[in-house]
């Protein structure tokens, strides 16, 4: 079974926010698998983000930027 493989705009800013919020990777796997995602895209999507140090203090710095 196949499922979307493109990512919206939306959909990358909320792996980084909840990423840089602590959740876990595979949460966020699931979470996508489960709103018609292909299980290797997402896989391959949330991995991306979790091990891109740029995109994790970019999300940690929207946040703390939020929060003042």
């Amino acid at each position: 079974m196949s499922g979307y493989t493109q990512l919206t705009p939306e959909w990358q800013e909320w792996i980084i926010e909840n990423l840089a919020r602590g959740c876990q990777a595979q949460t966020l796997v699931q979470t996508m698998i489960e709103k018609g995602f292909d299980a290797m895209f997402a896989n391959a999507v949330v991995f991306h983000f979790s091990s891109s140090p740029v995109q994790r203090d970019s999300a940690a710095q929207a946040n703390i930027d939020a929060e003042n």
